[in-house]
């Protein structure tokens, strides 16, 4: 079965356990970190971990422009991991309010939710709906953009790597000379 990992701020974490429930109740597997962490546990190992593991990506975004530091450890996971350009993993951002989404969730089509009235029984049905069709969950104009920005990042730092190699090899020339 696969693990849904459940990305959430502390301002909107019960929204996020009501989701969970629900999410649970459809006979997905969702992860939140309130649910499955024990008193104790080293909370940066254990999230890293369900991230790596996680099948697919519900992302509450807002109500407030920024997330906190949990949630921004959260999505440097997903980033770091290059998550949110593989088109065989459902992320399904959740944009809470008026909430600005965040750039590498540009990649997806969001769900959009009243602030003041989320109706988690009609959220977790889409969602449900939304991992059984992970190519519906892409924009393919924001995945093209997020992979052709990749590309010229990746090309940048080889280009960067080189300049600094042929610097080396000038440098070790003029030592050799002395």
């Amino acid at each position: 079965m696969m693990t849904v990992f459940i990305s959430h701020s502390r301002q909107n974490a019960s929204a996020a356990l009501r989701l969970h429930e629900r999410l649970k109740q459809r006979g997905l597997q969702p992860w939140l970190d309130t649910c499955e962490l024990d008193l104790g546990e080293d909370w940066n190992q254990r999230v890293a971990a369900a991230i790596e593991g996680a099948g697919a990506f519900v992302v509450l975004v807002g109500p407030d422009p920024e997330p906190d530091r949990s949630q921004r450890y959260e999505w440097a996971q997903i980033t770091d991991h290059e998550f949110y350009l593989d088109e065989k993993k459902p992320m399904i951002p959740v944009v809470i309010g008026a909430a600005e989404m965040p750039g590498f969730l540009r990649t997806r089509h969001a769900l959009n939710v009243d602030r003041s009235s989320i109706d988690v029984d009609k959220l977790a049905e889409q969602i449900a709906e939304a991992l059984g069709k992970p190519e519906a969950t892409i924009d393919p104009e924001g995945l093209k953009r997020g992979l052709d920005a990749r590309e010229q990042a990746v090309k940048s730092l080889q280009d960067y790597s080189l300049e600094l190699e042929r610097e080396d090899v000038k440098r070790a020339g003029l030592r050799g000379l002395k």
